[in-house]
Formats: C-alpha cells, structure tokens, sequence
C-alpha cells in the first residue's frame, strides 16, 4: 500500500459545476472528500460560462415536462447529430434522464438557489422539444456572502460581473424594440443602482452559480486545496488509489480510498492537442474558456488506457474579435438571427441557420471550410439592434476606425473588402431578400421553428428573424470558430467511470464535465448541456463510489 501524505474517500480534480455537486453528495453519504484546484481562482470554465444548466423534467419544471418527452427530444437530438460514438450509449442517457432531476433535488436541497429560465430547446420542433426550455440557472447572488472567498472566482472578462443573468441578455439585444427590451434594461440599471447604495456585488451567470455551489461547499466544510495541480494518478493492482499533486511547497501524493473524480476540463488551450484532434484550423486564440483548461486531465487517463470520443468537436460559439484578439461577442444566434443580417463564406454563400444551435452553426463552418466567415450586416440591423461592442443606433465610426467593422455603400464594394466572391454574395442577398419577402427561408428554415422566433424581433413581420438586406451601407464583421470549451474527452459509462476500449471500466477512476465525452454526443440540445451534463455525472460518480449501483 502507497503511504499517502492524507487521504479521503473522493478526491476531486478541478471545481468546475461537477465538483461541489459530488462532494456535497459523498458527504450525505458519510464519506469524506476534497477539492484539488490548480488554479488561484475557483470555478473552472463554470465561472467563466453563462451559468446555464440543461436538465430535463426537474422539479423546477413544475410539471411542464416528463421523463418520456425528455428521452424523446434527446435522442431525436442525438440522432439528427449523427453517430454519436461511444460518447451516448443508451444506458448513460437513461442514466442522465433519471439522475440529472435527482441531482438538481440535490443541490436546491443543499441551499443552490436555482429557477427555470426562458430559453427554448435548441430544436424545440422536434418530438420532445420544450419551447419554454429546460435551462436553469442560479438565483443572482451577492458576492459579499462569500467572506474571505469573495474574490476567488474566476470570470470571463467578456462577462464581466454584473447583476444580470445571461437569459436576460435576449431580452437586451430588442431594448429599443420590445417594452420586454426596455424593462430589462431598466431591471439592471436599477441593480446597479441598489448595489451602490447598499455596497452590494450582485453577479448572475457563470459566476452566481460557482458562488453559490462555493458557499454551499464552504459550509458544509468541504475541504478545498487552491493552487494545487495534479502531476499523475497512484495505481496499485490496477486500481487508481490517489494521486500525485504539485503546490509551492512540492510535490505530495493524496489517497483516495473509494475513488478520483477527473472534473479538469478540456484542452482548449492545449495547441499540441488541437492540432491532433480538432478541425483545420485548429487555435488557442478563439476559446473563450479558463487558462486551467489545458488537457491534462485527459492525457494522464489516457496514459491508463482511457478510451477517449468526440475530441474533434467544441461547444462552438461564433463570434467576432477585436483587432487585438480580445473577444468581442458571440453572434449565434442572439444577435446573427435578427432581421437584416446573414453570415457567409468567401464564395458569398450563406452557411445555415443564423439563429438556429450554435454548436450545429460551427460544425458547418468548419465543414463548408468556412473559417473565417463574415457576417453581412445592413444599416437597419446596426440601427435597431445589439452587435457585440456596438450598441443599436450609436456611432460606430471608431470600430471602423480599428478595423472591427467594415462599412460600403455597395455589396460589390464591400465584398472585395472583405476577400468574398462579389457575384456570389449579390446573388444570395438577392434569393435572401426573396426569402424575407414571402416570410419563409427556403434554405435552411430560419425562423421557423419556436425557438428561433424567440431570439427574432417580434416587431418584424412577417418573419421576426427575416429581414432584407438592400439599404445601404453594408457592413461586414469576420466570424470565427469561437468556443466555451472542447466537448470530447474520455469515455465513460452511466455510473460516470472512465472506461477502456473494450468498455471495461478502470477501477477506482470517475470523470465528469468537459474532461469526459457528453452524453449529448455531437449534439448540443439546449442551452447549458454541457454544466447540466456536469452536475449529473458528478452526483453519479459520487454515489457509485460511496457504494449506489442503480
């Protein structure tokens, strides 16, 4: 037997959504657990994220929602996305539909203060599909409750704390639109407002659900080791047993007695690991994820002969960029699929859906070679809406001044600007102001489906998300392959063990979150699939290893 420096039931790698969730669960089983986190902030790519979990026929549901229709959209999803591998066996799905409301039970049981959120399922047509959503989020939450842990989540810089949730977001993009628009912007500046006066750091998204699930694992006492990176696995009898971990003070090994929970994250960051798996281009420059995420994780399973899945794909977000490569917003489909907008590639040839699955939107970029593509805008989409760092009806003489944007009095003018086709982009704005006219897209079906309607303008007939694109200028923004994380990693079975090839389980090894391939296969069904995804796994995997076998 290893001599361990200090042992516990479950050791944990990482703290993304996954974490506190199966800490909290092995502690309401007796057992003990800890937290490893290589970084000095908490809350991996969760923090960073809009804060959005997809798990279906929840108690939050309130009965809009059944265990059959969830089984029904989700493999409808799965299937319409192709083989989905190893990834999705039709045990772990069931295994997903059964625990994930479980472990949502769980967590409001435990103070994680959530509510059901507006966001129509990604395909919401399809046998199954919920048009009011699946999605939950954390109730805001004031940072201050936190104490000496109030500045150690981490945040993305393109979300910057702030007294919204990301679901409010659609409703900001129609502020000079919609009276919903309006309130909504009216609800944060009175946020804003009440926090100045009372001293208050309210924050929504990613950042309110890691502060909350935080402050739930600190009182529950559960153990949490920053700046503590994990250098490899203890074996002993082909059974993972511990683990070797890395602070300032050197190296020591950690047992773990009923098993390790790998909830490290993806490789976003990992260009050795993009170019060997992803799609050309392959870059570290377009992931929106935290700098934690790095592969490791996955590289010291594989070592063990964990089989991996899916490694080509990545939660896809396109969005645009500064001219310096700082984020500038992700455009599909909240802002891609309003009137007067369409994104092509370089023959001027539109790609799909604007407003349809941003995941699905990506996947055909890199199929259609289509990297970058450029969004086309007219001056009526600048006028009346949101476009990343351009707010509706404002000057935006600057972003053209750095090259952000590019304006012409003409298609042809600024087709040659942009390096696209001329006669191609003329010819398919011409057959897409044909499409806004009748109301109908005749290539791929924008706004036809509820969900779609739901990110539109309403105020726009007789297609909220079809527009024509005819009054000059123009105005054309590239879009990249954006990501909020890689979407493959090892494969694991419905009780959340890493397993082999041949589908044998490692024992003593669970994983969880972005390090794992999803139970969604290439499929993304609904806003936060993969935190929903997270945050089951990590009360499954906590439960087998204290003992549960459904």
């Amino acid at each position: 037997m290893a001599d361990f420096d200090e042992s516990f039931d479950l050791v944990i790698i990482g703290s993304g959504a996954a974490s506190v969730t199966a800490a909290l669960t092995a502690k309401e089983r007796g057992a003990t657990s800890v937290i490893i986190e290589k970084q000095d902030v908490f809350g991996g790519s969760t923090s960073y994220s809009g804060g959005v979990a997809w798990v279906p026929n929840t108690v939050l549901a309130k009965g809009d929602d059944s265990e059959e229709d969830a089984r029904t959209y989700l493999n409808a999803v799965i299937e319409r996305a192709g083989d989905p591998g190893k990834a999705s066996p039709v045990a772990k799905r069931e295994m997903f539909i059964k625990e994930g409301p479980e472990a949502i039970q769980f967590l409001l049981d435990h103070g994680v203060k959530m509510i059901r959120v507006f966001w129509s399922d990604y395909y919401s047509d399809l046998p199954g599909g919920n048009k009011y959503g699946r999605a939950l989020m954390a109730e805001l939450f004031n940072l201050n409750e936190l104490g000496e842990w109030k500045n150690r989540l981490g945040s993305f810089y393109g979300f910057p704390p702030m007294p919204i949730n990301s679901w409010e977001f659609i409703n900001l993009t129609l502020a000079k639109r919609t009276w919903k628009g309006k309130w909504s912007a009216i609800k944060l500046a009175a946020r804003f407002m009440k926090d100045k006066l009372t001293g208050s750091r309210t924050v929504g998204s990613g950042i309110a659900l890691q502060g909350r699930m935080l402050q739930a694992a600190l009182k529950a006492n559960i153990p949490i080791r920053m700046e503590t990176e994990m250098v490899g696995l203890v074996v002993e009898d082909g059974r993972v047993t511990g683990v070797r971990v890395k602070d300032a003070q050197g190296e020591r090994t950690i047992g773990a007695r009923r098993g390790v929970l790998l909830n490290t994250g993806g490789f976003s960051h990992n260009l050795e690991m993009r170019k060997k798996y992803q799609p050309a281009p392959a870059s570290v420059d377009w992931t929106m994820v935290n700098p934690g995420d790095t592969g490791e994780g996955i590289r010291i399973a594989q070592d063990l002969g964990a089989a991996v899945d899916v490694m080509n794909e990545a939660w896809w977000t396109p969005g645009s960029l500064l001219p310096d490569g700082k984020y500038a917003g992700f455009h599909v489909p909240g802002e891609a699929g309003k009137p007067h907008i369409i994104i092509v590639d370089k023959a001027g040839r539109r790609i799909g859906n604007e407003v349809g699955s941003y995941m699905e939107f990506g996947q055909k970029m890199y199929a259609r070679g289509a990297v970058p593509a450029y969004a086309i805008l007219e001056s009526r989409a600048l006028s009346k809406y949101t476009w990343g760092p351009i707010r509706p009806g404002t000057t935006i003489q600057s972003m053209i001044d750095i090259g952000y944007i590019k304006r012409a009095n003409t298609l042809e003018d600024l087709a040659c600007q942009m390096g696209i086709d001329p006669e191609g982009l003329k010819a398919e704005v011409t057959k897409f102001n044909g499409f806004a006219a009748k109301g109908v897209d005749e290539d791929y079906e924008r706004g036809a489906s509820f969900h779609n309607r739901s990110y539109g303008d309403p105020t726009n007939k007789p297609n909220a998300c079809l527009g024509p694109i005819e009054k000059p200028p123009f105005y054309a923004v590239e879009i990249w392959p954006l990501d909020v994380g890689t979407s493959g990693g090892v494969v694991t079975d419905e009780y959340a063990r890493v397993v082999k090839e041949d589908g044998s389980p490692i024992p003593g090894l669970y994983a969880a979150g972005n390090a794992t391939a999803p139970v969604g296969g290439r499929s993304y069904p609904g806003a936060g699939a993969s935190i929903g995804g997270a945050i089951t796994w990590g009360h499954v995997a906590a439960k087998h290893a204290t003992g549960w076998n459904a």
